[in-house]
């Protein structure tokens, strides 16, 4: 019998390798994903099946812009 490590107690950058590492650890991802969200609530995750070409050339924009500024 396997332990599971801590989630809690891992840095973003350990649980992210942890995550890739067990893809199929559900529980692991689900604690990446709630810290990410914790970590910058405003970011926006998209399915594999979404054409993320816009929202990228309005972030790219957006950055133009903010450097003109």
């Amino acid at each position: 019998m396997s332990v599971k490590p801590d989630f809690a107690m891992m840095t973003t950058p350990q649980l992210r390798a942890y995550v890739l590492e067990h893809r199929s650890d559900d529980e692991a991802l689900q604690a990446y994903l709630d810290r990410r969200h914790a970590e910058n609530p405003n970011s926006r995750v998209y399915r594999a099946e979404d054409d993320v070409s816009e929202a990228i050339a309005a972030y790219l924009e957006s950055k133009r812009q903010q450097e003109a500024s």
